[in-house]
């Protein structure tokens, strides 16, 4: 997959206007190493190429978010032939190379008018103003597209711009609030976009019909403890990281435990509103990359601050017992993507089943050589085990339907700059020359094959796992230097024998 901003450059051509984020990475000191998107990827200019790559690597759908400010440039008004006549032909070049586009309707660059002039997400007028971009947006692109995201991650969207202050516009004066009322209005425009959408086509026979959903993104939450405070925690917790965006979307409704927390400070919907958004998401869309253990409160870890925006929760995060954790900390942890689909299908029965729309691995983005930079093993570790995870709920009953790797290209990471690369295809910094991963390769095979092969030593997701598995290694080693010279004995034989059986299993994940 991939994102307008953090991919397509071309920030002052083809008659695009300005977003959010041109406005927030051009103030110095708010992203890391005072990194633009200026050029970012370069897809502007070399979609053909990227197109062609994707063909080559056998991908079946492509999922991409159009900028809202190159279609746009003022978010309302006038409409910019220039950006629709480049969406329409990369549309176009990917259905010609028998490659579905899934198409994000926002992802997270909002036109910077509607920012300056409405308060942005804190606006109803927003709102509207995203469901006459998402109307046009239908009426040219229907037909050709045939899955829809309407927003990407609107939790975490109004959280990082209203709460923590890490995205534009920024704010931090009312973290208990605004965050709330942002991804209120957020859904909101889901919810009408989506019953625009299926009035636009109901002509149309139902095979036919374009499907639609809202990206939601989930971390696992588990239990640190066996006891009924910590289970009662984590359970809490997943209202507050799942079901802020999932229950409103199949219930009509903030989660109770959400209300009982917040009271006022949590929007109501009407039941007009209500009424659409129950079912407004043709599949469930998840977005997951991690996972964390949660407990309650107590004298060794006491409640977070009041002004805090995380202090409604009710509960303390800990790293997940003997993860492994990649670039930005997160811990490696396979059984949590296995544990939240199973409750997803449990808590919510999506029709449509469940795709996960993003989910990747992230690695430092230094300048090293592309002969060592492509040679991301840890990504394809993460890859093959998370998917091995997704098989396994498969196997229990979950209706997965897909899986997208995220990301397509070294890009634009937000605050991160270029410090951070989740591509699968590397993009040499000055050139953006292109150059396919050993993760690019692993994923090509997995979907040409339809499967892959992996081994328990092969990968290893645990820290604690890693001392074993080297000790057990040794001692194999050294029963084998012992027997050189000669023909080992029956004895010597089946310790060996033993030795190599067992090697495989320090390295088991803990799922």
């Amino acid at each position: 997959g991939s994102s307008a901003y953090q991919t397509e450059g071309g920030w002052q051509s083809g008659g695009r206007g300005l977003s959010i984020w041109d406005a927030w990475s051009h103030t110095p000191g708010r992203v890391a190493g005072g990194a633009v998107a200026d050029a970012a990827a370069d897809h502007f200019g070399r979609w053909r190429d990227d197109v062609r790559l994707l063909h080559r690597m056998g991908v079946p759908y492509y999922r991409l978010s159009l900028s809202w400010a190159r279609i746009m440039p003022a978010g309302v008004g006038a409409v910019n032939e220039d950006g629709i006549r480049f969406y329409s032909e990369l549309i176009d070049s990917l259905l010609r190379h028998g490659i579905r586009p899934v198409v994000t309707l926002y992802h997270w660059d909002l036109p910077l008018p509607l920012q300056l002039e409405h308060d942005g997400w804190l606006s109803p007028r927003t709102a509207a103003a995203f469901v006459a971009y998402a109307s046009l947006c239908f009426e040219r692109f229907g037909g050709r597209v045939l899955h829809w995201l309407t927003l990407h991650a609107p939790a975490q969207h109004a959280v990082n711009g209203f709460a923590r202050g890490e995205h534009p516009p920024g704010r931090t004066v009312a973290p208990t609030r605004e965050p709330y009322l942002a991804a209120h209005n957020m859904l909101l425009a889901h919810a009408l976009a989506a019953a625009r959408l299926r009035k636009m086509q109901a002509a149309r026979p139902t095979d036919q019909r374009a499907l639609i959903s809202l990206g939601v993104h989930a971390d696992w939450r588990e239990a640190l403890s066996g006891s009924e405070a910590d289970a009662d925690a984590a359970q809490r917790s997943m209202a507050f990281t799942l079901g802020w965006m999932a229950a409103p979307l199949y219930t009509g409704a903030y989660p109770p435990a959400m209300r009982a927390a917040l009271g006022d400070a949590l929007p109501s919907f009407t039941a007009e509103q209500a009424a659409l958004l129950r079912n407004s998401s043709d599949f469930f869309a998840l977005q997951h990359y991690s996972t964390l253990m949660v407990s309650r409160p107590n004298a060794t870890f006491p409640p977070l601050p009041e002004t805090s925006f995380y202090a409604a929760e009710g509960v303390r995060w800990h790293s997940t017992r003997g993860a492994r954790k990649n670039s930005l900390g997160w811990d490696i942890a396979p059984f949590g993507l296995y544990k939240l689909l199973k409750h997803i299908d449990e808590t919510y029965q999506p029709r449509g089943g469940i795709v996960i729309t993003e989910s990747g691995f992230p690695s430092r983005g230094d300048d090293a050589a592309p002969h060592e930079a492509t040679r991301d093993t840890a990504r394809v570790c993460y890859l093959k085990r998370y998917l091995q995870a997704v098989h396994r709920a498969m196997e229990e009953g979950v209706p997965v339907r897909g899986y997208f790797v995220w990301s397509l290209l070294d890009a634009a990471e937000w605050e991160h700059g270029f410090g951070t690369r989740f591509g699968l295809v590397r993009v040499e910094p000055g050139t953006l020359a292109r150059q396919p991963k050993a993760s690019a390769v692993f994923y090509t095979r997995a979907v040409k094959a339809g499967g892959f092969n992996a081994s328990d030593g092969e990968c290893n997701a645990t820290a604690q796992a890693a001392p074993r598995f080297r000790a057990e290694g040794a001692q194999l080693q050294a029963v084998v230097n012992a027997s050189r010279g000669g023909t080992p004995s029956l004895e010597v034989s089946r310790t060996m024998l033993l030795r190599t059986v067992r090697l495989p299993a320090p390295a088991r994940q803990q799922a």
